[in-house]
């Protein structure tokens, strides 16, 4: 068999420090390589996501164009995986400007140098009432949420609102069951419980290969435009309360979120694949 050698990154996204926020695999390409190859790739690595990037050509709107694989599945949007692509991008691969676009399956997204963090700016993620299945309900536990929605694009994640942040942290839901009941995942969410957080939340997709996302970029489009509507505020700050754990300094500006973060290099290497 025929192989190449890759280069491939790991980086913790959305923490200042080693072994903490959420790991994503980086894998810069020069041209795509086949679907399965894709999902081989990020089946071995085994984390939430990974994601792979290509050269745009001269013509288009964007930088590069941008792919992202979890153990089972491409998704169509992940935030922390993006912040390390852009992460490998602006200290690894020598791209000299300060705003970087990447072109991905949900539109043109940006990211921008913020002196030690990384800004990105993604779509909102609009949400709409419904209720919560009760067996998906005793899987998370039995606690009643005091409101309840699912992502409107998408209409597959559900999203629970509890009044205490103590329900979300301590939350130990039923993974296997959970996996079954749910096309996607489940968000958590309460009010923040400590100085400096408006919000609290956690995301469990076992239904894909993830049982609960360590810090989640595109979770905070959902539940970031909840919190500062309830909150009348532009800015909020969400903890996501994993057992790594992560905080996304969120703006809400009409129907894009800006997600502020810093990521650190965890692994610099090579893999071989078949060419």
């Amino acid at each position: 068999m025929t192989t190449q050698t890759l280069p491939i990154y790991q980086i913790d996204a959305f923490t200042d420090m080693l072994f903490a926020g959420n790991p994503a695999a980086v894998v810069p390409l020069s041209g795509w390589l086949a679907d399965d190859v894709l999902q081989k790739i990020a089946m071995e690595n085994n984390l939430s996501e990974t994601a792979f990037f290509v050269p745009c050509d001269d013509k288009d709107e964007a930088d590069f164009h941008i792919r992202w694989f979890t153990p089972t599945v491409e998704v169509p949007l992940c935030g922390h995986a993006t912040l390390a692509s852009a992460f490998v991008i602006f200290n690894h691969l020598g791209f000299k400007s300060d705003l970087l676009k990447l072109q991905s399956k949900s539109g043109i997204l940006t990211a921008r140098r913020d002196h030690d963090a990384i800004v990105l700016d993604f779509p909102k993620q609009p949400i709409k009432a419904n209720e919560i299945p009760q067996d998906v309900l005793t899987a998370l536990g039995g606690a009643k949420p005091v409101e309840s929605y699912v992502v409107a694009s998408r209409d597959t994640d559900i999203v629970a609102v509890y009044d205490n942040a103590k329900t979300v942290r301590d939350m130990a839901p039923d993974m296997s069951v959970l996996g079954r009941l749910t096309g996607r995942g489940v968000i958590v969410t309460a009010p923040g419980d400590k100085t400096g957080l408006d919000m609290i939340s956690r995301f469990f997709v076992p239904a894909i290969g993830i049982n609960e996302d360590p810090v989640t970029g595109y979770m905070h489009c959902v539940v970031a435009p909840y919190w500062a509507d309830k909150l009348g505020q532009e800015d909020v700050v969400g903890y996501q309360a994993s057992a790594r754990g992560g905080v996304v300094a969120c703006k809400v500006a009409g129907d894009r979120v800006e997600l502020k973060g810093e990521a650190v290099l965890y692994l610099k290497g090579e893999i071989v694949v078949p060419a």
